[in-house]
């Protein structure tokens, strides 16, 4: 083989691994902004402390009615310094997926002060990795929920 046709082949192979790279870039950021835009949004969600499980999936079980609603917040928060209008939030029982056959039971607090999310009995979701106190006192955690 000569030298012109061995720099021909090593050319054709770095335009080659080049081109493919290329392609292969725009697949992955092609994908990524496909799965942005389809993603749920994130909801702003207190619960309780040992409620709490990051980063672990729940199904919603049911919705508080009204008065049940109003009663149980007002049992975690009887000053109102936690939850300032009770209409702002919604209060969901739910089971925790924490490999257990039945899971655990907990309440998932959601705040719709802005709008209303479009949860029923049966959704899936799961918790955001980080955490932080909105009340320690009373235990409770704020965090983001994926439903």
């Amino acid at each position: 083989m000569t030298d012109k046709n061995q720099n021909q082949t090593g050319d054709t192979r770095r335009a080659f691994i080049r081109n493919g790279t290329l392609a292969a870039t725009a697949l992955a950021v092609g994908t990524g902004a496909t799965t942005t835009a389809t993603a749920a949004p994130d909801e702003d969600a207190v619960l309780h402390g040992r409620d709490y499980y990051p980063d672990v999936d729940f199904d919603i079980l049911t919705q508080f009615g009204t008065g049940t609603r109003n009663n149980f917040l007002e049992e975690y928060d009887p000053d109102e310094d936690v939850f300032t209008d009770p209409d702002d939030w919604e209060v969901f029982v739910i089971r925790i997926d924490i490999g257990e056959s039945e899971g655990e039971l907990g309440h998932l607090m959601l705040d719709v002060d802005n709008d209303e999310p479009d949860v029923d009995p049966g959704d899936s979701g799961s918790m955001g990795e980080i955490g932080s106190f909105r009340d320690p006192e009373r235990n409770l955690i704020e965090t983001e929920v994926d439903l």
